[in-house]
Formats: structure tokens, C-alpha cells, sequence
């Protein structure tokens, strides 16, 4: 893959995703203008928490094409991306772009070499697939509106790589938790994971938990 540009933001993306994302910084001004250089406009999104150094981005990020770009009347982009694959974000070069402030910040670059997830047998992955989708049903019902888990049914994806992102996009989690969902090893790890995150909110949130054995 062509060097791309890396967008580091405190979000993990998943095959399949949408994302709307607005751009105001000028070195994020510059990574649209990258984008648009590449044959197949794209970028990395890498998890990232903000260090005194800069952005402390994860090894592991998400390629994201780009699908819809419009400049706003302030020179502000909004950006609509479509995720990807998974890709290791190894930073091969630094570009340091000048601020309305007289500062500069850096914008990076990486190859994105492909870490593809582990895919086994089908039916392995069809069993995990349930078992996790079952779980977020009950998720659904206890969490969101009333007619969510007829949402679930309504717009889950047929292919299991995109139903575990389905379920991973739509939990309420940290994103430690999210980025280890990312970096699971293979698909079933992936739906396995999700589901024991789902399992402790369910449990946590249970009412009268801990209560058992009280006295009157």
C-alpha cells in the first residue's frame, strides 16, 4: 500500500464502519489535501491520547476511504469515511505544518501494511456470530430504546466480518476495551470478546447485584 496520512483520534474504527468526522486543524487540512493526491483517497485512523510529544497513536489502526469530502464556507472540511481494513501503523514520515498560531504540528505518515484478522472454519465463526448477536439483543433491550432490538434484526449484516463490527461499533465501551476488539487475532476471538464485555455490562448493571445474602 501507498504511504497515506494518519488521522489520530480517541476512536477505533471497524470494517464496515461510517464515520463523519469534521476537519479544522491546518495539519488536518493538509492530510485532506494528501488524500486527494492518492489514487484511492484514503487515511489511517489510529486511537490516539494526547502527550506533551504529541499523539501517543496505537500500533494498530483502520484504513479509511474517503466517500464523501465537501469544504465548508470557513475553510473547515466535513468528511464522510468508510473503514477498512485493519493495518499496522509503523510512521514512515513526519510533516510539520504551520498553525494559524505560528506553531507547527506534525502530521504522519505510514505504509498501513495489512494485519488481516484470522478467519476459521465458518461454522466455528457462525457459532461465535450467534452467540455474540444473541447476547447484544439482550444488550439492546436493556440499554436502548424499545424497539432497538428490532433495530439489531432489521440492519445486522449478513457476513460475520461485518456483524462483529456491527456489535463493536454499537457498544458503550472505553476505548481500551475497543481497541482490544480491534486487535483481537481472529474473527472468533473478536465475537468471543465482544460477548464477555456485553456479559459483565449485563451483570453489572442487574439490579439487587451484590444484595445477595443480606439480612433483614
Amino acid at each position: 500500500m501507498a504511504e497515506v496520512p494518519v488521522f489520530p483520534l480517541d476512536l477505533v474504527v471497524f470494517p464496515g464502519q461510517t464515520v463523519p468526522l469534521v476537519v479544522f486543524e491546518a495539519r488536518y487540512k493538509r492530510l485532506v489535501k494528501a488524500v486527494l493526491e492518492l489514487d484511492e483517497p484514503r487515511f489511517v485512523i489510529a486511537r490516539a491520547r494526547p502527550t506533551a510529544d504529541g499523539p501517543a497513536m496505537s500500533s494498530v489502526g483502520t484504513v479509511v476511504r474517503v466517500v464523501e469530502l465537501a469544504e465548508r464556507p470557513d475553510g473547515t472540511y466535513t468528511m464522510t469515511g468508510h473503514g477498512g481494513e485493519r493495518v499496522r501503523v509503523d510512521i514512515t514520515r513526519r510533516e510539520d505544518v504551520p498553525e494559524s498560531d505560528g506553531s507547527e504540528r506534525p502530521l504522519f505518515f505510514t505504509e498501513a501494511e495489512p494485519v488481516p484478522v484470522v478467519r476459521e472454519d465458518p461454522n466455528l465463526e457462525r457459532v461465535a456470530a450467534w452467540d455474540a448477536l444473541e447476547a447484544f439483543r439482550r444488550y439492546a433491550r436493556t440499554f436502548f430504546a424499545a424497539d432497538a432490538e428490532q433495530q439489531v434484526d432489521d440492519h445486522v449484516p449478513d457476513e460475520p466480518l461485518y456483524q462483529a463490527s456491527f456489535v463493536c461499533a454499537n457498544l458503550r465501551l472505553e476505548g481500551d476495551e475497543r481497541q482490544a476488539l480491534l486487535e483481537a487475532p481472529s474473527l472468533v476471538d473478536r465475537f468471543r470478546l465482544a460477548e464477555r464485555l456485553i456479559e459483565e455490562r449485563l451483570e453489572a448493571h442487574a439490579p439487587g447485584l451484590g444484595d445477595a445474602g443480606a439480612g433483614a
